[in-house]
C-alpha cells in the first residue's frame, strides 16, 4: 500500500501585471507557496497556497501557511496510506483550526498524486465533470472610468469576455457607483456588469447606493456588507431587489447553510482557498444549489496549477450560471507551468484527458522563483 513519504514546500512571490486596489488595499504581488507529496512508491502530487499580499483580504499569512504545513501537517501526514485522501480531508479541519489555505494546498496535492496514481482527472475524483466550457469575467479595477472601459475593450476584443467585474473601494462610494453607470452604458448589451464592494459599506451607505446601483442594471453586486451581517444582506436584497454575490461570508460548507437559512445571498463565490480545499468547495456547492443559490467560481489569482485545481472543481459544481472569474495566469507576472491556461472567446475549457491536475510544471521556473523568494 502506497503511503505519504515526504512533503516538501517552496515559497514564490510573484509580482501583478497590474495592481488591483479594493476596499482593503492595493494588492501588487502575490504570495504563492507550492506544496509537494511525494509516496512510497516516488508518485509526486503538487498543490498550491495563495495569500494576496499579506493578512489584509483574509486572516492569513504566507509566513503562517508554511509553518501549519511544514510544522503541523507534515507530521500528522506522513505515512497515511494514499488511498484515504477523503478521510485525510475530513480530518485536516480537526488537526489545525482555520488555516483554510494551508489545508487547501495539502488536499490539492493529494488529489493531485492520487490522480496520477489511478490515471484520473481531478474533476473524476470530485464526482465527475458535469461541463466542459465555463464563460470568463475579466476584473476591471484601475479606478477610472477612462482606463476601465479601455482595458475592458482590449480584454473583450483578445479574449472574448462578455462579463465584467469592477472592483470598488478606490474612491468614494458616490464615486464608485457613478464609475459603474458609466461603464456599464458603455458596455450595454455587449457585457454584464457584477461590482465587487468586498465588504467596504455598512448598512447605511448600502441603503444610499443601491438604488442607483439598481438603475445602473447590475448583474448582481458581490459582498457589499461586512462578512457578518447577514440579516441587514438579507433585507437589503430583498428590499431593493439587487442580486448579492457572498464572498467573504463563506468559508466552507456551513457557512453556506448559515447563508441559506438567513437568505442572505441569491449567490454565492465559490473558492477553495477559501473555504479549506476543493472537496469542501464542490460540498459549499452542493449545499447552495440545493438551497436555490447560484454559483460563481471565484479567483484568488492562482497559477496555472491552482486554476486547474479549481477548474476540475467548478466543472463538478451543479449550477455555475454566473461563470468563473478564473483569469489569475493572466494577471501574474510569471507563471509556473509549460503551457499556461488560456481563455478563448470567453470561456476555460477542462482539459480531463490526463491524470490528476494536468499541468505540466517548468521547473527551472519554479527553481528561479524560489530562489528569489527565499
Amino acid at each position: 500500500m502506497s503511503r505519504i513519504d515526504s512533503i516538501t514546500t517552496q515559497r514564490l512571490d510573484i509580482a501583478l501585471r497590474q495592481p488591483i486596489t479594493m476596499s482593503t488595499g492595493t494588492v501588487s504581488r502575490q504570495n504563492i507557496l507550492l506544496v509537494r507529496l511525494r509516496d512510497t512508491d516516488g508518485a509526486e502530487g503538487v498543490g498550491e497556497a495563495l495569500v494576496m499580499g499579506g493578512p489584509y483580504w483574509g486572516q492569513e499569512t504566507i509566513e503562517g501557511v508554511r509553518a501549519v504545513v511544514e510544522r503541523h501537517l507534515a507530521p500528522l501526514l506522513i505515512g497515511q496510506s494514499t488511498s484515504s485522501v477523503g478521510a485525510i480531508s475530513r480530518q485536516l479541519p480537526r488537526w489545525v483550526r482555520g488555516n483554510a489555505a494551508a489545508r487547501s494546498a495539502v488536499e490539492m496535492a493529494m488529489l493531485d498524486l492520487v490522480g496520477h496514481r489511478s490515471g484520473l482527472p481531478v474533476s473524476a475524483l470530485l464526482g465527475g465533470a458535469v461541463r466542459s466550457r465555463i464563460p470568463v469575467a475579466w476584473t476591471l479595477s484601475t479606478g477610472s472610468v477612462e482606463t476601465d472601459i479601455a482595458e475592458g475593450e482590449r480584454a473583450a476584443a483578445a479574449h472574448g469576455f462578455t462579463r465584467f467585474k469592477l472592483k470598488f473601494g478606490h474612491e468614494a462610494p458616490r464615486a464608485d457607483v457613478s464609475r459603474a453607470h458609466a461603464i456599464a452604458r458603455h458596455f450595454a448589451g455587449r457585457a454584464t456588469i457584477i461590482a465587487d464592494v468586498n465588504q467596504g459599506w455598512d448598512e447605511q451607505t448600502a441603503i444610499q447606493m443601491l438604488p442607483r446601483l439598481v438603475d445602473a442594471g447590475l448583474e448582481a453586486l458581490e459582498q457589499p456588507l461586512p462578512a457578518h451581517a447577514l440579516a441587514a444582506a438579507a433585507e437589503l436584497q430583498r428590499r431593493f431587489g439587487l442580486r448579492f454575490i457572498a464572498d467573504e461570508a463563506v468559508d466552507g460548507p456551513a457557512s453556506v447553510l448559515r447563508l441559506a437559512q438567513a437568505k442572505a445571498a441569491a449567490a454565492l463565490s465559490l473558492k477553495p482557498n477559501r473555504d479549506g480545499g476543493l472537496i469542501a468547495t464542490r460540498d459549499a456547492a452542493i449545499i447552495a444549489a440545493a438551497a436555490g443559490i447560484q454559483l460563481y467560481g471565484g479567483s484568488m489569482l492562482e497559477t496555472s496549477l491552482g486554476t486547474a485545481a479549481n477548474l476540475h472543481c467548478y466543472a463538478t459544481a451543479p449550477d455555475l450560471s454566473l461563470g468563473c472569474e478564473l483569469f489569475g495566469p493572466m494577471r501574474l507576472g510569471e507563471d509556473i507551468a509549460t503551457t499556461p491556461v488560456s481563455i478563448e472567446q470567453g470561456h476555460l475549457t477542462l482539459e480531463d484527458t490526463l491524470p490528476g491536475l494536468g499541468v505540466s510544471l517548468d521547473e527551472e521556473k519554479i527553481a528561479f522563483l524560489a530562489a528569489r523568494s527565499g
